[in-house]
């Protein structure tokens, strides 16, 4: 028995029980009988219908099969409905023209590889045993220190000869040796390939199995441009946790992985629980049944998706159509000119907009204030759209010297630039007078004048 069926055993229970004895198992209960259903959400682009996949399984941890459009009640926030035919799709295990396309991205850096190497590539060769004949599997392997980066070891393979998914395994059993974790760089090259894949890919559920600690340091792609480039897409990632996952972001990045596309998340602190994400992961999207709802939903707040199965209770999640734009429309402050070494200046007020939710503001050599009211910090904060804010700082104390204070708001940076009179001028704000070249030829001019009046008065 391979891992992964002796993980699926585990999982339900009965392990006892022959495959044939679970079927008829199966099908002998009778009514709404549901042990879980299970659901996840592809809720992005906006432009696209929002897609529903659902997994129900029964008390004896069977999927169930047989479920019509008529199953199924559906509520989008406070609109319940039900569904059509047209709207449901049948999961591949009972619809053979469904095929599974998956990508599985593993990590050889060696936090992973020193704890894991042969449970990461044991579950990754009984998912393939597993895959049924035409469908499609590639390999992803990633570190930084490998002349390869991040790159496909095995392109797309169709499941159908003996030669075939050797050539599968053989590529999850090779070495890959290097360190440092560069997995978003990983997704990327993993998106791409099912984008454009060496042939086309059959119709179906198409995913991406990523296994890591999450302890990303080497990337050169960001997080957020991997969220976008799946979830445009329809890609959903699935993420599983090993190693040691504490430090900082790195559990956090997985978990978002999942939720930023579609995809789950699922710890796997011990080897056992490897084989046992893999294999949840491989019932999901075997036995999912994919609804389709169009609706006009394109804000980024957001929203719920509740789905109901023949009257069982209600399971809901939490979606967003896209990401809330956090980058303002470009701001500036005008510069000032000879102030006085050490005084305080204020910039002009700005107005931000441009922005649908509040961004985060930070300020670097000086404070601001928002709305302008005379309270300034220099601690980070947010801000709406449609408020002021200006800044303040103390310009150098040295005389004909500048000084720029940065307020960044969403990205967005701008300048306050002060810069001190030159010593001996005039003071405040660039103005001045009575002094230098000028002041001494006018007062030689006027004693002049007061000498030859003397003289002709004498």
């Amino acid at each position: 028995m391979s891992h992964l069926r002796r993980a699926a055993a585990r999982i339900s229970g009965l392990a006892s029980l022959p495959v044939i004895a679970l079927f008829l198992l199966a099908s002998t209960i009778a009514g709404p009988a549901w042990a879980a259903v299970e659901l996840r959400v592809e809720a992005k682009p906006a432009d696209q219908p929002i897609q529903a996949f659902v997994t129900v399984t029964n008390n004896a941890g069977v999927p169930v099969t047989g479920l019509t459009a008529a199953s199924f009640t559906i509520r989008i926030d406070s609109d319940v409905f039900g569904i059509q035919d047209a709207e449901l799709t049948l999961p591949p295990a009972q619809d053979t023209d469904q095929k599974l396309s998956v990508v599985f991205a593993m990590d050889y850096s060696q936090s992973v590889v020193s704890i894991a190497r042969s449970e990461m590539q044991d579950a990754v060769k009984d998912f393939i045993d597993e895959m049924k004949d035409g469908e499609q599997a590639a390999v992803v392997k990633f570190n930084f220190e490998n002349p390869l980066g991040a790159s496909i070891v095995a392109p797309f393979t169709e499941i159908d000869t003996v030669a075939g998914n050797q050539a599968l395994i053989d590529a999850v059993q090779a070495d890959y040796p290097g360190d440092g974790t560069n997995l978003l760089d990983a997704l990327e090259v993993a998106v791409n390939h099912i984008l454009n894949p060496p042939a086309a890919l059959p119709d179906g559920p198409k995913a991406i199995i990523l296994i890591s600690d999450g302890a990303d340091n080497r990337s050169e792609i960001e997080a957020s441009d991997v969220f976008q480039l799946a979830s445009a897409n329809s890609i959903p990632i699935f993420t599983i946790g090993v190693g040691d996952l504490s430090v900082p972001g790195a559990e956090e990045l997985m978990m978002d992985l999942g939720s930023e596309t579609g995809g789950e998340y699922f710890p796997a602190p011990t080897p056992g629980e490897i084989a046992d994400a893999y294999v949840t992961i491989s019932t999901r999207l075997n036995n999912e049944y994919l609804i389709t709802v169009a609706n006009g939903i394109s804000d980024c707040a957001e929203h719920e998706f509740g789905v109901t199965v023949t009257g069982e209770a209600e399971v809901s999640v939490p979606f967003t159509r896209r990401v809330c734009d956090t980058e303002p429309d470009p701001f500036s402050f005008t510069s000032q000119t000879g102030l006085d070494p050490e005084e305080e200046a204020t910039s002009n007020t700005v107005t931000i907009t441009g922005i649908e939710v509040p961004a985060h503001i930070s300020v670097i050599s000086g404070a601001y204030s928002i709305g302008c009211n005379g309270t300034f910090t220099q601690d980070p904060g947010t801000i709406s759209n449609g408020q002021t804010v200006c800044v303040g700082q103390r310009a150098s104390d040295e005389f004909s010297d500048s000084k720029t204070t940065t307020l960044t708001i969403g990205g967005v940076a701008a300048t306050f630039t002060t810069t001190t009179r030159a010593e001996g001028g005039g003071g405040g704000g660039g103005g001045g007078g009575g002094g230098g070249a000028t002041g001494l030829l006018e007062l030689l001019l006027g004693l002049s004048v007061l000498l030859l009046g003397r003289r002709r008065t004498a």
